[in-house]
């Protein structure tokens, strides 16, 4: 998979990648943290028990030692739906606190702009990322802000997607509406958790498997990634944050990626 640093970054000296290195820019609030790992566990239960439960020859996607574990998980066949339906339940009742109480803070216009607003560099960083997976092209990634565009078209899915899910979740649970729509629910439903199931495999593979990508992964348990790492995969954002109090060489004997 090719690298996800932007390389129209200017080039560093020795001196200064390690000075980079070695310092700290904090990325995220402690509420994001625990919001994304509520987030991480939530779906994991979800998806898990939502497998257990596709048992009919025509739906099942889970063998049945798994689905005879999970059942025994949550204490037998029947409380797999209660189950199911009580940690959906929580999701959207934490979801609606967070949203209440942080509102000015997380979901604010310049929050919303930053997580999921595509620019021209995003579009130009999607187009050659996906050229350069297709081995027809070697331009340099452009410059990214402190979500890269590929993370942003996630938030997309996940900001469009999420409220579909819940939704169809309560149609079905509470059984509103009639039988014909709690029947479209099942299956908007599925399509929903599908589209971000998706997305995703992706993250999860990008964040814990991609080296490049560990300090990402670490920096939603510390809250922080090392300047370097910054630079080199979201430049727009170090210089925003750091950019007028340090301005790189460019000095030919020096320089390094």
């Amino acid at each position: 998979m090719a690298s996800t640093t932007s390389e129209l970054a200017p080039r560093l000296t020795a001196k200064q990648v390690d000075e980079l290195s070695q310092r700290q820019m904090k990325k995220h609030d402690v509420a994001i943290m625990l919001l994304h790992w509520f987030n991480a566990l939530v779906w994991f239960l979800e998806l898990t028990t939502g497998a257990a439960m596709l048992t009919s020859s025509s739906l099942r996607v889970a063998p049945e030692w798994f689905v005879r574990m999970v059942e025994g998980f949550v204490g037998g066949k029947a409380e797999l739906l209660r189950f199911h339906i009580a940690v959906g339940i929580a999701w959207m009742v934490v979801f609606a606190v967070y949203t209440t109480f942080g509102f000015r803070t997380y979901v604010t216009k310049e929050v919303l702009r930053r997580e999921i607003s595509l620019d021209s560099d995003d579009m130009q960083w999607l187009r050659i990322r996906l050229l350069r997976m297709l081995k027809r092209s070697t331009t340099p990634l452009p410059p990214q802000g402190i979500y890269n565009a590929g993370q942003k078209l996630f938030a997309v899915a996940v900001y469009a997607m999420v409220p579909i899910i819940m939704a169809t979740g309560l149609i079905m649970t509470f059984h509103l509406f009639g039988t014909g729509m709690v029947g479209w629910a099942a299956v908007l439903h599925f399509a929903a958790v599908g589209a971000v199931l998706c997305g995703l495999l992706v993250h999860v593979y990008m964040a814990a498997v991609f080296p490049e990508e560990k300090p990402a992964f670490f920096s939603m348990i510390t809250g922080n990634v090392n300047e370097l790492y910054a630079f080199r995969h979201h430049f727009k954002w170090w210089k925003e944050m750091r950019g007028d109090n340090f301005e790189p060489k460019h000095e030919q004997n020096e320089a390094v990626k």
